[in-house]
């Protein structure tokens, strides 16, 4: 059973309880991506998130690796376009021990000048490995392509420009300024009581928070024009991706996205891989996907093929959307996706790292506490009406954004598309 507290300063701790285990998870999170960056800023949120592992007023980057690995504790963190997560796993008998760390380098670390040179070079190497990888380039540019001179449009790991010019003071205004109570939520998940993670809480975070240095940024929306974007290189293979305006983060309209998505492209079952990989054998790899913000969302459709098939895939994939939008979905399907979710939702509370996130994130992004049995119920309740006004909303308004990554295939994909 999940419970809360929210403090005088803003601050909030869930808590979800689970005595069976003796394991848990515990995630400090910060309303901030690459989202609330500008462009002079952007890449700062992911550059923070790398230093704050390089060391604090105590501890070496050494000694803070080895004092999670002494509790056989598994340490790590992640950076999105709208949240920061550094979170641990570990057995409940080291939970203070664990806490006190993970405490400890969010709010201590100290950013010294030779760390940041060291640690700068790290993340120009993730940039360069990046612009070799196909599919990460064409989730970039699809990005770009969506949401142009948005915020959402800028990526997460910034330009190598700003990243060789971050410096201490930088980084100590951005930690000032987000890493504060009204923009936090600290999420435990495990065998620990709500009054365990309150005294945790209570000594190692709330003596050290501050008022956050700015007002925060609120998200706001993003009127999506159609758009195509290529990036020609000589990669053996061509990475295609199609984005469509769908509902933002935690719609009402969620489930039946996801409904329509594992019917359409999210299973070896669904339409979109029997057709272009099973019967065609034109991808290797075909999906569909909702990629969901706060106040923004898209459906996106991505395909991996070889260049020359790419007229042949484009127009199949344009095929079975008429189909799509001409039939909708049959109640076969829909009652196959709609265990499917139930399952996933099921399976991912047997999982305590899954667990906090979820509640970590939705608590971060919507103010809101997940509820498994709200959510299976949802699923229970969707009707082939409800997913085939998704299809409506998201399809027929004939807004396409595509992006491509590889050989030209010197063919005009926006055409074959529209």
């Amino acid at each position: 059973m999940k419970k809360i507290i929210t403090y005088p300063n803003g601050l909030k701790l869930i808590v979800e309880h689970i005595p069976s285990l003796r394991s848990m998870s515990v995630g400090i999170w910060a309303g901030v991506g690459s989202s609330k960056e500008n462009a002079r800023t952007n890449g700062l949120s992911h550059f923070t998130e790398h230093m704050v592992f390089k060391g604090t007023d105590k501890m070496s980057a050494f000694e803070i690796a080895d004092a999670f690995e002494k509790a056989g504790a598994a340490i790590n963190a992640f950076t999105s376009k709208e949240c920061t997560c550094y979170y641990f796993k570990s057995i409940d008998e080291y939970a203070e021990k664990c806490f006190s760390l993970l405490s400890h380098i969010f709010f201590d670390s100290v950013f010294s000048d030779i760390e940041l040179d060291k640690e700068r070079n790290v993340i120009l190497e993730e940039i360069n490995m990046t612009q070799d990888e196909p599919e990460d380039i064409c989730y970039d540019l699809l990005a770009d392509a969506v949401y142009g001179g948005h915020t959402l449009g800028q990526t997460i790991l910034g330009t190598k420009e700003n990243v060789k010019r971050f410096d201490q003071k930088e980084v100590k205004e951005f930690v000032k300024n987000f890493y504060c109570p009204t923009n936090m939520v600290i999420s435990f998940a495990g065998n620990i009581t709500l009054a365990e993670a309150d005294k945790l809480v209570r000594k190692y975070v709330l003596p050290k928070t501050e008022k956050c240095g700015i007002e925060q940024p609120q998200a706001t929306s993003h009127n999506i024009v159609s758009c195509h974007k290529t990036y020609y290189k000589d990669f053996e293979q061509a990475n295609i991706a199609l984005s469509f305006p769908s509902y933002e983060f935690n719609s009402k309209f969620s489930v039946p996205v996801a409904v329509l998505s594992s019917v359409f492209g999210g299973s070896m079952s669904s339409r979109l891989f029997q057709q272009i990989r099973e019967e065609m054998g034109l991808a290797y790899s075909v999906y569909s996907a909702p990629s969901t913000y706060v106040k923004n969302g898209t459906f996106n459709i991505v395909l991996n093929i070889s260049p020359q098939n790419t007229e042949k895939t484009v127009r199949a994939t344009m095929g079975e959307i008429d189909k799509l939008t001409e039939r909708g979905i049959d109640q076969g399907e829909l009652e196959r996706a709609k265990i499917g979710l139930k399952t996933a939702c099921i399976f991912a509370q047997e999982n305590v790292q899954s667990i906090m996130s979820t509640n970590g994130k939705l608590l971060t992004l919507a103010n809101e506490v997940y509820d498994i049995n709200k959510k299976v119920e949802e699923i229970n309740n969707v009707t082939k009406k409800d997913v085939d006004e998704v299809i409506e909303r998201i399809f027929k308004s004939k807004i396409v954004c595509s992006a491509y990554v590889g050989k030209n295939p010197n063919i005009k994909i926006e055409e074959l598309i529209n």
